[in-house]
This record gives structure tokens, sequence and C-alpha cells, in this order.
């Protein structure tokens, strides 16, 4: 393992980033009833509901769990409860069509809710992570966060408990179905 590699919280707050960037885009979309607007709105509605259910995985699989034992188990489970939040609005919007008035309204939730989100966890999570691991161990926290993502469910499962050992075992059906779904119905494969 060399030590150019991302550590879990690179790869994380990268994940971060790109979440921004996508909400920055809807963001200036909001109150558009422009039929290509609307279609704009739900590919990138989609497309951050697959990385944020990606992310939200692994976090709850690789990384909450060290983070519970080893860190703060108060700062575990609030961030996993925060994820059930954004679970249930991300569910909620990808039941609406994007031309009813609560679609904007469930975008700025979600925007909300994440930026809360993400703002908590790279402000005290992260930092006691860096400070309780060492660069290897972040390492290899990063690689096993990669492994989940790729074999990760697609869409919201908001009934299914943040609990690591319980998307371990559900994960892989859950994602076989979404796979099927998203295959079927196209979605994912908009235009970026």
């Amino acid at each position: 393992m060399t030590e150019t590699q991302r550590d879990v919280v690179e790869l994380l707050s990268a994940d971060h980033r790109e979440f921004d960037r996508i909400f920055r885009e809807l963001e200036q979309l909001l109150g558009s009833t422009d039929p290509a607007d609307l279609e704009r709105k739900r590919a990138l509605v989609d497309e951050v509901s697959i990385g944020l259910v990606k992310h939200s995985v692994a976090e709850e699989t690789q990384v909450y769990p060290r983070v519970e034992a080893e860190v703060d188990a108060e700062e575990a489970e609030r961030s996993k409860h925060e994820h059930d939040q954004a679970e249930h609005t991300m569910k909620q919007l990808e039941r609406l069509d994007p031309a009813d008035p609560q679609y904007d309204a469930g975008i700025r939730s979600l925007i909300t809710e994440i930026r809360e989100h993400v703002e908590h966890e790279e402000g005290r999570m992260f930092t006691e992570l860096k400070a309780r691991f060492d660069h290897a161990e972040l390492v290899r926290m990063a690689e096993q966060v990669e492994r989940i993502k790729a074999i990760s469910p697609t869409r919201p499962h908001p009934l299914v408990p943040n609990e690591g050992g319980i998307r371990t075992a559900l994960g892989p059906v859950a994602a076989l179905v979404d796979h099927l779904r998203d295959a079927v119905s196209g979605r994912g494969r908009h235009e970026a």
C-alpha cells in the first residue's frame, strides 16, 4: 500500500463534493416548468440518489461500525439517523413526477438534509477518524468502502434499518432488484 492512495476521508469527501455539484445544478432548475428542465431534474435526482444510496450503505457497513466501536457511538447513531431522513426524502422523490410542486420541495429538503449531514460529518467525524486511525488503516477502509459501493443497492430502502450487519446481509438482494429495475426503466443512464 502506498502513501499516495486515497484514504476513506478523502474518498467520502470527494463523494460529498460530487453531490454538491449536482445539488447546485438542481438549484438552478427549481421552479422551472420547462419540459427539458423537468427531464433534467429527474435525471439529476436519479444520479444523486444512486450515489447517495451507495455512499450511505458503504458508510453504514464499513465506517460507522468502526466509529461506533472505536471513536464515538453517538456520532455514528446521529449519522445513521441523518441517512434515514434522506432515504425517506429520496423515496418520496422517486414516487413523484417532476412537474408536481412537491417535487421541488422534496429536492430542497434533500439538499438541506445532505448539506447539514456533510457539514457535521466533515466537521467532526472525519477529524476524529484522521486522529484515531493511521493512514494505512484509513486507506484499507477506503478500499472496503469502494468494494461495497460497487455492489450496493441503487435505490433508497427506508424500511431497512441503517445497521451495518443488516445492510450487509440484505444489500446484495436489494442491489440485484434495484439493478434490474434500473435496467428496465433506464434509470441512471441519463446524459449528465
